[in-house]
């Protein structure tokens, strides 16, 4: 196996001037990608769902953010055209959705009402849920507390005790460059005390770039060096570590096809 980046922005603006040259660097450690289709402009849910309708390793979510939690009010069909994305056959999760009390572009109340309806979403379609959460950890385990389907904490920054909650429930995390910075310590002290059953791993581009690639666009290609890292600190080969977290990926999204004879199954 190949990488699989459950996490980018490769629809995103930031890549409106060589989105099919960065694909193809994607593809160099990658099979799979993930693009995340979050917000409340219409166009970042079709953006997200056109590129993975034209490229066959590329799959897309469909959510809200909870930095744009309380714009959804103002725009009733959107919820009406998130939930009818999430029938698509390449929409592999719900969000990326959660809570986010550092920035509190939303406020709360909102963003508690928008994250329960996303996770009700999940419950109905049978999806993961791809969960954003930044000091809000007491919050978000009360609101997936009864939650029994699939998750994932991408970008995992959190406390240990997040950590053991998410495996309490058998959900997943998620890794990104910031597992590499040179502060990240008691981040990588969570990540070996995690099982790699349970371990996911993305570049959440065009944003973290991991070292020694900080400071520049984040880009799927550079997911080799978290790769990379990760697979040190467990004592692993690269490419046992690879095998194990694309194999979770699948099994997470099973809307995805996994890569036979080099290519991905659209």
């Amino acid at each position: 196996m190949k990488i699989v980046d459950i996490h980018t922005h490769l629809s995103s603006e930031e890549f409106n001037d060589d989105r099919e040259a960065a694909i193809q660097r994607a593809l160099v450690p990658c099979e799979a990608l993930i693009d995340i289709g979050s917000g409340t402009s219409e166009e970042a849910h079709r953006r997200s769902r056109q590129l993975a309708e034209s490229h066959s390793s590329i799959y897309f979510t469909s959510g809200i953010h909870p930095h744009d939690a309380s714009s959804l009010g103002s725009q009733p069909k959107l919820r009406e055209e998130i939930a009818s994305f999430l029938k698509h056959e390449k929409c592999v999760a719900v969000g990326e959705a959660g809570l986010d009390y550092y920035y509190d572009h939303s406020p709360r109340e909102p963003q508690l009402e928008v994250f329960n309806w996303q996770i009700n979403l999940a419950k109905e379609n049978e999806l993961p849920l791809m969960i954003h959460t930044r000091d809000a950890e007491d919050d978000t385990m009360e609101c997936l507390k009864d939650f029994e389907g699939k998750a994932v904490f991408h970008c995992f920054t959190g406390s240990q005790k997040l950590a053991d909650f998410a495996i309490s429930k058998g959900f997943y995390i998620s890794f990104s460059g910031i597992v590499t910075f040179k502060k990240a310590d008691e981040l990588r002290q969570v990540f070996l005390s995690l099982p790699l059953e349970n371990v996911l791993i993305e570049t959440d581009s065009p944003y973290l770039a991991p070292d020694p690639l900080r400071g520049k666009r984040n880009e799927s290609a550079f997911i080799i060096h978290t790769a990379e890292r990760l697979a040190a600190l467990k004592s692993l080969q690269l490419q046992e570590f690879i095998d194990q977290s694309s194999g979770n990926a699948y099994r997470l999204f099973d809307k995805m096809k996994p890569c036979r004879s080099g290519t991905i199954q659209a």
